[in-house]
């Protein structure tokens, strides 16, 4: 999933005032979505990600509501939505927490395993580990491996779209990357416990999560979530690790890695067009926690 969006605030606001959705304390995206293949996401037959996301997306919100947690959906067909529009939707709706429902898939193909995507930013940040966390272990219950919740610096800040345009409405949103659609180990666990299973994963972290403190700090008002995606707000800008604050000049960063290594943390940021500035945001133990993920083939 590498969708690209520029952040116009401008036009999130214009867009607030016209979408509409019903009251949710939830609310679900599946991502993806419009007709035929160019809203489908990774295509691996039999199965196209827009429809696995649908899939998931409506069993979890049934299975929320159910349980007497208020939950919605971005969309309920084959419908083509932009990034604003998913954000302003649950926005409109009064959420306190958006939750993007995704598959994965590699160039190579040699990738495995389910993974959240969330801010970096404050509170956010800490909304999104915790939900993530209690999502992830349900998961790797089923057999995926667990390759934990990750965040990535872009150059208006958080790179992923969905999220950005989430915080930048004052809504934490995590990326849920269930499984890859194109790793043979993967397909296989999906196939054998079914897209109902996953759902229910999903379900199991999001109650969790709501009823631990920061859950009811998040849907009682008690955290603030005030908009977000201020450089000067990063807490973890890559990884999954707890330190906080800037990493220093590129000069002295540099200096941590090989001239291989630093190359390639270069190239993870190259699109920005600043990559030495932009990675000095990352805190420094983040940094060598992706260098010793790539170095283990996992990114």
């Amino acid at each position: 999933m590498k969708t690209r969006l520029l952040p116009i605030i401008t036009a999130v606001c214009m867009i607030l005032s016209t979408v509409t959705a019903n009251a949710a304390t939830v609310m679900i995206d599946p991502g993806h979505g419009g007709a035929g293949t160019a809203g489908a996401g990774a295509i691996y037959p039999p199965y196209m990600e827009k429809s696995l996301t649908l899939d998931v997306a409506n069993q979890l919100c049934s299975e929320l509501n159910a349980s007497g947690i208020s939950a919605a959906m971005t969309r309920t067909g084959d419908t083509a939505l932009s990034l604003p529009e998913r954000a302003a939707i649950a926005k409109n709706s009064g959420a306190k927490l958006l939750v993007s429902i995704h598959f994965n898939a590699s160039a190579a193909h040699d990738k495995s395993g389910c993974a959240v995507w969330t801010s970096m930013f404050g509170n956010h940040y800490k909304a999104g580990a915790e939900c993530g966390n209690a999502i992830l272990s349900n998961l790797s219950s089923l057999g995926f491996v667990n390759k934990g919740v990750w965040t990535k610096a872009g150059s208006q800040g958080d790179y992923y779209g969905v999220v950005r345009y989430g915080t930048s409405v004052g809504i934490p949103t995590i990326i849920v990357e269930h499984c890859y659609m194109d790793n043979a180990t993967d397909r296989a666990i999906l196939e054998s416990v079914g897209t109902g299973s996953l759902a229910h994963a999903d379900a199991a972290g999001i109650s969790s999560f709501i009823g631990s403190a920061t859950g009811q700090a998040l849907v009682n008002g008690g955290l603030d979530t005030s908009a977000a995606n201020s450089a000067s707000s990063v807490t973890v800008a890559a990884g999954s690790g707890k330190s906080s604050g800037s990493s220093g000049s590129s000069a002295n960063l540099k200096a941590n890695f090989s001239d291989a290594e630093w190359q390639w943390l270069l190239s993870q940021w190259a699109y920005t067009g600043n990559a030495e500035t932009v990675i000095t945001q990352v805190p420094l133990s983040d940094l060598k926690a992706l260098i010793e993920e790539h170095n283990k083939g996992n990114i």
